[in-house]
């Protein structure tokens, strides 16, 4: 026979895992809106890389003066689905509005800089 104190701390772990699971599980939703601005869009999926003011970091740099600049439409669109380098693919993750959306973002910053 189990003794009821030794059952009652395995009942207490295994609520303290189930709550940390659902807890990690929770965190893993995108928290993404499929209608985000392109800025939230951006600050939400390249930032981290190429840093929230376009300057760049571990993904190069966007912003004014950059090389981005003077790249084509299609060299975004194809570099944001396909990937690029370390860069990885959004094709699974952004919608082609979203992408038409951060595209259009990036590109704003670039003319107003």
């Amino acid at each position: 026979m189990v003794e009821t104190g030794a059952l009652r701390r395995v009942w207490m772990v295994a609520l303290v895992l189930i709550v940390l699971c659902a807890t990690v599980l929770a965190g893993c939703g995108d928290g993404l809106d499929a209608n985000a601005s392109g800025e939230e869009i951006y600050n939400a999926r390249c930032s981290s890389c190429h840093r929230r003011d376009l300057s760049g970091g571990i993904g190069s740099p966007l912003g004014p003066g950059s090389e981005a600049v003077d790249r084509p439409l299609e060299y975004y669109e194809i570099t944001i689905m396909s990937g690029k380098g370390r860069m990885p693919s959004f094709r699974s993750s952004l919608t082609e509005e979203q992408i038409s959306r951060v595209i259009d973002y990036v590109i704003s910053v670039q003319e107003a800089g």
